[in-house]
């Protein structure tokens, strides 16, 4: 008996070791591995590197101010430059534009626009938004000074401006020993959304690629063979089992480049705070820092617990890729090519996706109903709980949906056995989802 165990473990190993070398030894996963970090910092910086090298040359507007005192109220900015044309004349702006060639606009400034606030942009093209939020903006203001100078009233717009008070509402958190803690609803919707979508994009990921490799090894009738050797249950769980390993491997190695790039961040800060508290570590950047908004921001990003994030980032993700793993391996099963895998895996994506967008409607409100029982049903709860975790979930809540979704990937895990054990060495048929639900029956 002792020697039939040792048997089918050392089966199991050599499988897992033959699915885990077999991805981590490829160049593609090294530079995978080394590129997302820098494409994911990339896609953050991106948006202002391309707004700052989408600049064009400096573009002319004519105005034809019928107020005769507007026009000195619009600025000239990086993007355009106000040209006076009065002269002209409204009903010649046509004119005026087609024969000069480096006019981009002609704006009308008609003579009532202190009873009807509307102003209008001329050109050939479709007006760009810059320029009309950039007249919109001078325009209101100049207007708004005079029909405030209109009343009459010494010193009043300097009494309205001392009126305008700005609030700023901090968010403040107690800690279990009642010492108060910076938060910031922000910082934690942005924390929760990217844990979520990492967690969406690892099982997506590595579950589809258990599919191919299914599928790959079907299509070869290299799974004959090794089926030869060892049960189809040890072949699939050896396969999710090495898979997940990758992707742990995946993880581990960028929580220490996380690491490094924290540490290299505390030096060129000022040094190494020494360990502690949160708040004595708050405290201690931000008397480097001073009183400013960056010492805010340090304050914010350490009162969040980690610790408790990442463990259970790491235990939703084992779940949620066991759970998804199993079923992308046993519907690979049940075909022969990659194209017919639609039928069964389309269904799959659609909860998925329900799952990413539920997570997304859930990071204004982490405690309403639909968060809770999105958090709780196995199929979203691996990326919905992610948007909770950063406002504190109560532990019972954590320890129920995990409890709930080891205990449902355990099943599809049997189910999928069931599946894959026939599906594996089934050839030249069509598999629909009644010949599916037969497999699965003992």
């Amino acid at each position: 008996m002792n020697t039939t165990s040792n048997n089918n473990r050392s089966r199991l190993s050599l499988i897992i070791q033959r699915e885990y070398m077999s991805i981590v030894g490829r160049k593609s996963f090294i530079v995978m591995t080394l590129l997302i970090p820098i494409i994911s910092v990339a896609c953050f910086a991106l948006p202002g590197l391309l707004m700052y090298f989408n600049t064009s040359e400096e573009q002319t507007v004519a105005v034809v101010d019928e107020t005769h005192r507007l026009f000195a109220a619009l600025e000239n900015d990086e993007g355009y430059k106000f040209q006076d044309i009065t002269p002209v004349g409204a009903a010649h702006v046509r004119d005026f534009y087609t024969s000069t060639d480096n006019v981009y606009a002609v704006l009308v400034i008609p003579a009532n626009v202190d009873s009807v606030p509307r102003v209008t942009i001329y050109s050939d093209n479709a007006v760009k938004s810059s320029l009309t939020t950039l007249v919109e903006e001078n325009l209101r203001e100049a207007l708004s000074n005079e029909r405030v100078k209109s009343y009459g009233v010494e010193n009043l717009q300097q009494m309205i401006d001392n009126c305008r008070v700005n609030v700023t509402a901090d968010g403040v958190k107690w800690s279990d020993d009642g010492t108060e803690e910076r938060s910031s609803a922000t910082f934690a919707s942005i924390l929760g959304m990217a844990l979520s979508l990492l967690t969406y994009m690892f099982v997506l990921m590595y579950g589809a690629m258990i599919m191919s490799s299914v599928i790959e090894e079907k299509t070869n009738r290299i799974v004959e063979v090794i089926v030869s050797s060892c049960r189809p249950i040890e072949l699939m769980l050896g396969k999710i089992i090495g898979v997940g390993l990758v992707g742990i491997t995946q993880i581990a190695i960028w929580a220490v480049f996380l690491g490094i790039g924290g540490s290299i961040f505390g030096i060129v800060m000022g040094g190494t705070v020494a360990a502690g508290s949160t708040a004595d570590t708050a405290a201690a950047v931000s008397t480097m820092l001073g009183d400013g908004e960056m010492s805010e921001i340090i304050e914010i990003i350490l009162s969040v617990n980690y610790v408790q994030i990442l463990t259970c980032f790491l235990l939703y993700f084992l779940g949620g890729f066991l759970l998804y793993s199993s079923l992308f391996a046993a519907f690979g099963s049940a075909v022969d090519q990659q194209s017919d895998a639609s039928q069964f895996t389309t269904p799959i994506m659609m909860i998925m996706v329900f799952a990413l967008w539920a997570g997304m409607a859930c990071a204004e409100t982490p405690d309403g109903n639909l968060a809770f029982w999105c958090s709780m049903i196995p199929f979203t709860s691996p990326v919905v709980m992610m948007v909770r975790l950063p406002y504190n979930v109560p532990v019972w809540e954590i320890v129920l949906s995990v409890a709930l979704l080891y205990a449902t990937a355990l099943g599809i895990t049997v189910l999928a056995a069931r599946i894959y054990r026939t599906g594996v060495l089934m050839y030249g048929k069509k598999v629909g989802i009644k010949d599916i639900i037969k497999w699965i029956k003992p």
